[in-house]
């Protein structure tokens, strides 16, 4: 992809899509531990994954800032492992959507925050 404006965008949403990822072969991995080959192989997966988020959100970071980069890389990292959670029919339960709500609006908080001034 040529350094276009929306390059840094795309790499966030690959690593934020690896990142959801990479859970769902640990969980999958966590479930399968009494299959030793399936366990190692949705662990082997799931580190697999968790390789390509790192390399993508490098690649991201080298053009967004790392307050833009946090707010939307967790935002969307919650959202996705909700929606995840619902295919191995985890419960929802209040406590769990407090939690993600409160993450959500601490990540936001910090972004707001730090706009105003510089660090120099």
């Amino acid at each position: 992809m040529e350094n276009s404006a929306l390059a840094p965008y795309f790499a966030l949403l690959t690593s934020v899509f690896f990142n959801v990822l990479t859970n769902v072969g640990f969980n999958l991995s966590a479930l399968n531990k009494d299959t030793p080959v399936r366990f190692w192989g949705y662990f082997a997966g799931a580190l697999v994954f968790g390789l390509i988020n790192s390399y993508f959100s490098t690649v991201a970071l080298k053009d967004m800032s790392l307050q833009a980069f946090s707010a939307i890389f967790f935002s969307l990292t919650v959202v996705g492992l909700l929606i995840s959670s619902l295919f191995f029919g985890e419960q929802f339960t209040i406590k769990a959507g407090l939690g993600m709500a409160f993450i959500i609006a601490g990540v936001v908080l910090v972004s707001l925050g730090n706009t105003s001034k510089t660090i120099q």
